[in-house]
């Protein structure tokens, strides 16, 4: 008897047997693949919502974001950080706007997102002729040295208004708004010339912020500034790692525990192109939230400083590693 047909039978079997298995293994690969991405991505916990609230009509810091643990307090009431408490926010739907007009998405990845808030503040450009035109100017640093430029303006602190490029050239404010101006030689050696009229109006303030915007930067104030403790950190401090490219953030909102002396803060950011000054969320410390009228997700828009416990700051755009070049920095006239 002719055995053929049923050993080419018995090997289509097994061919289809090892199929199925291979099947079957790259299915379980790839739900272990799926398992570990899944496992991978930050937990979203459950956590009642009346510790902290997103009031979405609160029209500033202060009334935008709201904290209600009373073990967490403000530690710190100088004028400055009342003042950065203080701004204004773009309403809740608003999208945060690059210098030529360009809406930034607001996605950092699954379940991430990278803002909670848009500071109410137009962009700084370039001027030709007196007339002032959108430019990718005001960048990170850019945007810290604009928070304490208007603070100082808005309080007529004329005096404390003043910056350094690399080669050390101070920008005074107060030089610029008596009529001096500065001008470049061909080694690019900075010096001051009286070429205008006495005038302190904003709007030779902006021309003021569009040259210093120009000369300095995460580099230049990673040098300026004074280093402090992370256990020190104030309102209006900078968190920066200076380089180019560099970064840095504003302290917008400092809360200290009572019981245990943790702190958490807030930061404000610009970022590369030139954009809005935007509130960064921690998606880090996100949960979902549910009451009788509505649910969702909500981000937190404080960041745990815990040096010891881990160096590493992440933000949704930047990880900070105050073990590696990293640090907060304060203005030296604050």
């Amino acid at each position: 008897m002719n055995n053929t047909p049923n050993k080419l039978y018995a090997i289509l079997l097994l061919a289809i047997g090892l199929f199925n298995e291979c099947s079957v293994a790259a299915d379980n690969q790839q739900c272990k693949q799926q398992q570990n991405q899944e496992a991978s991505e930050p937990e979203i916990q459950e956590r009642p919502f009346s510790n902290f609230t997103i009031n979405l009509d609160g029209d500033k810091i202060l009334t935008r974001f709201v904290n209600n643990d009373t073990n967490w307090v403000r530690p710190y009431d100088t004028d400055y950080a009342r003042w950065l408490l203080d701004r204004k926010l773009f309403p809740s739907d608003h999208k945060v706007r690059y210098y030529n007009g360009e809406e930034k998405q607001n996605n950092g990845g699954r379940n991430k997102i990278i803002s909670v808030g848009v500071l109410k503040y137009d962009l700084v450009g370039t001027f030709s002729k007196n007339k002032e035109q959108p430019a990718d100017l005001q960048q990170c640093a850019d945007a810290c040295i604009r928070l304490w430029a208007e603070y100082l303006w808005e309080h007529k602190m004329y005096d404390k208004i003043h910056f350094k490029n690399a080669p050390g050239f101070v920008f005074y404010y107060k030089k610029w708004a008596e009529g001096y101006r500065v001008h470049f030689d061909k080694n690019w050696k900075a010096s001051w010339s009286k070429d205008a009229g006495v005038d302190y109006s904003y709007t030779t303030f902006r021309k003021y912020l569009s040259l210093v915007f120009t000369y300095c930067g995460t580099a230049t104030l990673a040098k300026e500034m004074m280093t402090v403790k992370s256990t020190d950190i104030q309102p209006g401090d900078i968190l920066i790692w200076g380089g180019s490219p560099g970064h840095a953030v504003t302290v917008m909102d400092v809360l200290r525990n009572k019981q245990t002396g943790k702190l958490k803060v807030m930061f404000s950011q610009s970022y590369m192109p030139a954009q809005e000054i935007e509130i960064l969320a921690n998606n880090e410390d996100h949960y979902r939230w549910t009451d009788n009228w509505t649910k969702g997700m909500w981000f937190s828009p404080w960041f745990e400083i815990d040096e010891e416990k881990s160096p590493v700051i992440n933000t949704p755009q930047w990880t900070f590693d105050l073990s590696d070049g990293a640090k907060f920095v304060r203005w030296r006239d604050r």
